[in-house]
C-alpha cells in the first residue's frame, strides 16, 4: 500500500505538479527569504534575536500556512476542483491555529520517542501521520483529529509507520544534501543570500510535495480503502 500511495502520488505530482507549484510559490520564496534574513550572522557569534525571530515567523506562520494551502490545493486537484488560488491564501488562516498546535503536539511527542531510543518516535509519527488531513480537509478539531489519526493509523499500523519512515528519511536526506554544498565555507556569513533562499526554498518544497502528494494519496486511499483513478 505504501509504494502503491508513494507510487500514485508521483503520478500526480506529474499531472498536476507545475500548477501546484505556481500557486504556492509565493509562500515557498517568502520562507526561503526569511530564512535568509537570519543567516547572516557566523557561528561564532552565536544565536541572535533575529536568528530567533526569523525561526519563529518560518516555523510558527509561514510553514503551517503552507502546510494547509499545499493540503487544500493538491486536493482540489485531484479532485477537479477549481478555486481561485486567493480563496487557498484566504481559507487558511482559518485553519492556521488548529493546524500550529497540532504541529506543537506532534513535534512534542515525537520528539521525546527519538529521544527514548529512537523507536518510539517512529512508532509515534506513524500514528499521527493523518492529524493534518483530518483537521483541515474535514475541519476536525484538534482532539478529534489527533483521535481519528490514532484510530485510522492502526487500521494498517505497518504501513503508516513505512510512510511517516518515507517522508522523514526524504526531508533529512535533502537537508543533509543541501547543507553540505555549503560545507567549503568557514563561517555561515560566507553563504550568500541567494543560496540561502534557494536552498530554504527547496528544501520546504520537498517536504510540502510529499505532504500533498505521496502521503495524500495514501490518506485518501486508507480512508476510502481505494485511491481514485483520477489520472
Amino acid at each position: 500500500m505504501t509504494l502503491q500511495a508513494i507510487s500514485k502520488g508521483f503520478e500526480y505530482y506529474k499531472k498536476f505538479g507545475l500548477s501546484f507549484t505556481i500557486k504556492i510559490f509565493p509562500l515557498i520564496f517568502l520562507f526561503g527569504f526569511v530564512a535568509s534574513i537570519g543567516s547572516s550572522s557566523s557561528i561564532s557569534d552565536g544565536i541572535s534575536n533575529l536568528d530567533i525571530l526569523v525561526l519563529l515567523i518560518n516555523n510558527f506562520l509561514i510553514s503551517p500556512l503552507l502546510t494547509i494551502i499545499s493540503i487544500f490545493i493538491a486536493n482540489d486537484l485531484i479532485e477537479k476542483n477549481n478555486r481561485d488560488v486567493l480563496v487557498y491564501y484566504f481559507i487558511s488562516w482559518q485553519f492556521l491555529l488548529k493546524v500550529l498546535i497540532l504541529s506543537l503536539i506532534s513535534t512534542l511527542f515525537i520528539g521525546v520517542g527519538l529521544i527514548l531510543f529512537i523507536v518510539p518516535g517512529i512508532l509515534i509519527a506513524g500514528l499521527l501521520i493523518f492529524v493534518n488531513y483530518f483537521a483541515i480537509l474535514e475541519n476536525r478539531s484538534i482532539f478529534e483529529s489527533l483521535n481519528l489519526s490514532w484510530e485510522r493509523s492502526k487500521l494498517d499500523f505497518f504501513q503508516c509507520i513505512l510512510m511517516a519512515a518515507f517522508f522523514w528519511f526524504i526531508t533529512i536526506l535533502t537537508i543533509t544534501i543541501l547543507s553540505s554544498l555549503s560545507v567549503n565555507y568557514e563561517e555561515f556569513s560566507q553563504i550568500s543570500q541567494t543560496y540561502t533562499i534557494i536552498s530554504s526554498s527547496l528544501a520546504i518544497y520537498i517536504q510540502v510535495c510529499l505532504i500533498s502528494f505521496p502521503i495524500l494519496a495514501f490518506y485518501k486511499n486508507l480512508s476510502s480503502n481505494k485511491i481514485e483513478d483520477s489520472i
